[in-house]
């Protein structure tokens, strides 16, 4: 059986869910306050939860762990990467983005070969 057939349209939607959950905890992390804002930090905690349900589901439906783990490793730094600096505001050369960007690109190419 190979990579392609193990693949469905559930285990896809999941891996979205926990790859969004991911970039949604981590830009959520600045509003807890260090987790001493108990509303934020539960709603970050929750988001993360969600997440690692999602993922963990993934892998128990026979999602193969050596493509979804550089897959999420590409996937959610790059997100957050854009949704920080175009969205939230923060400043970053683009010398700094093409790094960044780079780097994770390399990361997830290094999963498929």
């Amino acid at each position: 059986m190979t990579v392609a057939a193990t693949i469905t349209t559930r285990i896809v939607v999941l891996f979205l869910i926990g790859a969004a959950g991911q970039v949604g905890g981590s830009l959520l992390l600045g509003r807890t306050d260090a987790f001493r804002n108990i509303g934020w930090s539960i709603i970050c905690l929750s988001v993360y939860m969600v997440s690692f349900w999602a993922l963990a589901t993934v892998i128990r439906e026979g999602g193969p762990l050596s493509l979804i783990m550089p897959a999420l490793a590409t996937i959610v730094p790059i997100v957050t990467i854009i949704v920080a600096v175009f969205v939230m505001g923060e400043a970053a050369s683009w010398q700094r983005l093409g790094l960044l960007l780079f780097a994770c690109l390399v990361i997830g190419y290094a999963g498929t070969v």
